[in-house]
């Protein structure tokens, strides 16, 4: 076995592994289960998972390697790119279209663009066969909206007949601005849809070898410059675009061998958020969900299992079990793997937390002169620095899953609720509600952006179960087994937005309780108010917070 130092550092992104330095390794620690052959269907539209579940990483490694002689491409928007967007449509430029007109356009320009780049070789010069495609490029970007134009519509119409009746010489005169306006909106709108048509027509000109998926990863993401009501407005349009685009077009393409489509990255909550027509038979019908999570019953034949071992026997000279490799590195060679079941009760169960457990511990290992050892220290798992670092890192993803809805600064604001429940980490749903009304009490005295979430205890409690925070748990009759629910175990595409159960027994998740401080319980919580108010941190700096 490897020595623990020559083991290569895996990344937590796995846009990372599409430069060609690293493709290499990333095919051979992928593991490739049937959810890859199963995005090669035609009817499939959506990559739905939790953040870090691997929707990046299945479709870099689509787009790395041609799988199944399948051309792919991953595509996404920068913050610029949607703060313009968003901007364009705040100022009145874009009120000529809604989002879903100008996606489409977006959308069949970046996959002909794609096209183009991937498929067109020096054969084709010859033939001709992408001159549509090339020409359609050409008049889009020659023909491109001017943004700083500005845009007229019913609002100003109606202004200009307001001042109309106030004063005619000058309403006549608005009126007749805003008509030529007007008509110049209109004729914007007639070459939008101009340029899509022409879109469609190059596309279906060409007949294609090979199938074609465009992968849209990143609107998990919500820049903290965007209003969370705009993004959202922006988001939908794309979901729109992306059903329009298969079902209406792509679906439609005859006589070519090769189809194309456009799959979405999308969280399950994201999508429910976006709320698309007749949305509960798309999870159903166009779906991959990417579901990880196991039991300590059942791990040892998990997928789970198997990506987190075949980390380690991927890099090994001669050929080893995934399972065997995991147990010798962390479990001592013990077979019921306690390293492994502890994760299971401390994370949320995707594969990223199992890769960021290895680079943590691999860092601290050689940090502490044991790189040369080919298996980590038995306490590597339980030493207090780890304990700390790690939890620190499960905080950050609940942070990660916030910032869709809230700004980090709301996001601290509001997991210092944790010190009203003065060192629970058991509660029922009673104690919980006294918690929020002293913290909503504090929380008067803050400013806060996101305050849908301080409206009643219910609101605050789905909240932190949507995060994985807070979970629950029921006793069968005989008071003798546990049965432990979170959401990332009972979200599954039946049951996309899973409901927190209030008069269930309330538990923190012991993974991420350290870095809530919440271990101590205090004599008098009334009378710290003040205190806490202190106390109050904005976020981790130079690997801690700031009390």
């Amino acid at each position: 076995m490897k020595p623990i130092a020559d083991l290569q550092e895996p990344f937590n992104d796995a846009h990372n592994y599409r430069n060609r330095a690293e493709k290499e390794f990333f095919n051979k620690v992928f593991l490739r289960t049937s959810a890859l052959d199963d995005l090669l269907k035609s009817s499939v539209y959506f990559l739905m998972g939790e953040k870090g579940s691997g929707k990046t990483a299945y479709a870099v490694y689509m787009e790395n390697n041609k799988y199944r002689d399948t051309i792919s491409q991953v595509t996404t928007m920068t913050e610029t790119q949607y703060n313009k967007f968003i901007q364009l449509k705040k100022q009145g430029h874009l009120n000529y279209s809604d989002y879903a007109s100008i996606w489409r356009a977006i959308l069949l320009f970046v996959i002909s663009q794609m096209i183009l780049t991937k498929s067109k070789g020096l054969f084709s010069s010859f033939t001709n066969k992408y001159k549509k495609v090339e020409q359609s490029l050409a008049n889009w970007t020659a023909n491109s909206l001017n943004p700083e134009i500005e845009i007229a519509f019913d609002v100003i119409l109606r202004e200009a007949a307001k001042a109309s009746i106030q004063a005619p010489q000058v309403g006549k005169a608005e009126a007749s601005q805003a008509t030529e306006r007007s008509e110049r909106t209109t004729q914007i709108r007639h070459n939008l849809l101009n340029c899509e048509k022409d879109f469609r027509e190059a596309l279906e000109s060409l007949k294609l070898s090979k199938n074609n998926i465009l992968f849209f990863d990143g609107i998990d993401y919500r820049p903290e410059s965007i209003n969370y009501k705009e993004y959202l407005e922006c988001i939908k349009g794309l979901g729109e675009a992306v059903w329009q685009l298969n079902s209406d077009f792509f679906g439609s393409i005859r006589d070519s061998h090769g189809r194309i489509k456009i799959v979405l990255l999308v969280r399950p909550d994201v999508f429910h958020a976006l709320n698309l027509y007749n949305s509960n038979s798309r999870f159903q019908d166009n779906t991959v969900f990417l579901n990880w999570s196991t039991s300590e019953y059942e791990y040892h034949s998990s997928s789970l299992y198997e990506v987190s071992g075949r980390y380690f026997s991927s890099q090994q000279k001669s050929a080893i079990d995934p399972l065997a490799a995991w147990q010798h590195y962390y479990e001592g060679g013990k077979s019921e793997s306690p390293i492994f079941k502890k994760l299971l009760r401390q994370t949320f169960q995707k594969p990223r937390d199992y890769l960021t457990f290895v680079k943590i511990t691999r860092k601290r290992a050689i940090d502490a002169k044991c790189g040369h050892l080919n298996h980590f220290p038995s306490d590597c798992s339980s030493n207090p620095g780890f304990t700390k670092e790690f939890s620190d890192y499960l905080l950050g993803e609940a942070r990660n899953y916030a910032a869709f809805y809230m700004t980090q600064d709301d996001f601290y604001k509001y997991i210092k609720f944790f010190q009203f429940l003065d060192g629970k980490r058991e509660f029922g749903y009673d104690a919980f509600t006294e918690a929020f009304t002293r913290f909503r009490k504090w929380a008067n005295g803050e400013k806060f952006d996101a305050t849908e979430f301080l409206r009643d205890a219910d609101s605050l409690l789905q909240l932190f179960f949507d995060m994985n925070v807070i979970g629950y748990y029921e006793t069968s009759q005989d008071q003798k087994d546990r049965f432990i629910h979170w959401s990332y175990r009972e979200r599954s595409l039946n049951n996309i937005s899973p409901k927190v159960k209030a008069d269930a027994t309330l538990l923190l998740n012991a993974g991420i309780m350290k870095a809530l401080d919440i271990g101590t319980a205090l004599k008098d919580s009334a009378k710290s108010q003040n205190s806490r108010r202190k106390a109050h941190f904005k976020g981790p700096r130079s690997g801690r917070r700031r009390r």
